[in-house]
């Protein structure tokens, strides 16, 4: 749609806040209910860039609507300041309360569609993400390093941690990282399907080279990953070498953030601490999801080995609800049990979606 008719047909009524006018609100809410903790990230910082762009003042309201899986009425109305501060200091709360007072009015409020906010998040040029599908690039080196300083650029300014997660953080660094050398590892497993996943003997002789390039005799491996049976592979391949969180793990093809005995605040904080912790390591070793990438973009200095440089994006809609746990066979199944299973997943995605459409459509 034609974006610069947005800013037309507003109240004459000044809206001015931190001492600057802005000419709208933009409200910012998630258009896929199913995205992982990672992806919210990513479509709060587009709609930010949104904003920026109309010269619109950003809030994020990401609410039980639109962020099913990780909404908990017991932090609040809105996913997003469970973790943050809000993005420009308007808080989705102070908002509201200005609505009902009459201090701003509903010609002020933009808000995209589900299907234009996905739209920017998977096909625009222009957008922050983290992989270049589903349109492959030319020169995969350069478009990563331009898409990484800009990701840099949007985290450093508008992604402010709460208090608790941040005294979280340091204990958490405190008590795991001990070794004068730390690699972090960011490996998905579970229902990761967008893109061809990279095998975790690809990790072990990767770390192992490295190790043997730098001469370490002493280092540590801070490890985070969705999949139960990586974090015993790890152990068995660097006995004593290995640190986690006490995150929420699956054993099989269900993603952590869906699973349902695992609170929905837990779900979220589990892959903020992940992404933080992997920041504060010497060296990370990265695929394509977009875990370990938050990481290199919340500290700038970090160096990586980044597999996503050798991947390829899967458009295959039968292959795309095929996870990493189906796709490596983890568990060695074998093909005909990984075929059922695979057209099990499929029905059950689908299924899944549409409950989600209808759901939404009731409320």
């Amino acid at each position: 749609m034609n974006d610069s008719r947005l800013a037309t047909g507003m109240s004459t009524a000044p809206l001015v806040f931190n001492q600057r006018h802005y000419d709208k609100i933009h409200v910012i809410h998630n258009g896929d209910p199913g995205a992982g903790f990672s992806a919210l990230i990513t479509y709060a910082l587009n709609g930010v860039r949104r904003a920026e762009s109309f010269n619109w003042l950003p809030v994020v309201d990401f609410t039980r609507n639109d962020t099913p899986h990780f909404y908990d009425p017991e932090y609040g109305n809105n996913v997003w300041e469970y973790y943050f501060e809000p993005v420009a200091d308007l808080g989705s709360t102070k908002l509201r309360q200005w609505l009902e007072s009459g201090k701003v009015n509903s010609e002020q409020i933009h808000r995209y569609t589900d299907a234009e906010v996905v739209e920017w998040h998977v096909i625009d040029p222009d957008r922050i993400t983290t992989f270049w599908g589903p349109t492959d690039v030319d020169d995969r080196q350069t478009w990563m390093a331009e898409k990484r300083q800009l990701g840099r650029e949007y985290v450093g300014k508008y992604v402010r941690l709460k208090p608790h997660i941040g005294n979280k953080l340091e204990r958490l660094h405190a008590r795991l990282f001990h070794a004068p050398v730390m690699f972090g590892v960011h490996i998905r497993g579970t229902d990761f399907s967008y893109a061809k996943p990279t095998a975790i003997d690809e990790y072990f002789v990767a770390i192992e080279t490295r190790i043997e390039q730098q001469g370490l005799a002493d280092f540590g491996i801070f490890l985070a990953t969705d999949q139960l049976q990586f974090v015993t592979a790890f152990n068995q391949r660097f006995p004593n070498r290995v640190v986690t969180c006490d995150a929420a793990r699956s054993s099989n093809d269900v993603a952590p953030f869906k699973l349902k005995d695992v609170s929905a605040y837990k779900k979220g904080e589990d892959v903020l601490l992940d992404i933080l912790l992997l920041s504060r390591c010497d060296y990370l070793f990265k695929s394509v999801s977009a875990v370990g990438e938050y990481a290199l973009w919340f500290n700038p200095r970090l160096e990586c080995t980044d597999f996503a440089l050798t991947s390829e994006y899967l458009p295959d809609k039968s292959i795309f609800w095929t996870g990493v746990y189906l796709k490596l066979d983890v568990d060695n199944k074998g093909p005909v049990r990984i075929a059922l299973l695979t057209w099990t997943r499929i029905a059950g995605q689908v299924i899944e979606n549409y409950w989600h459409r209808l759901l939404r459509l009731l409320r």
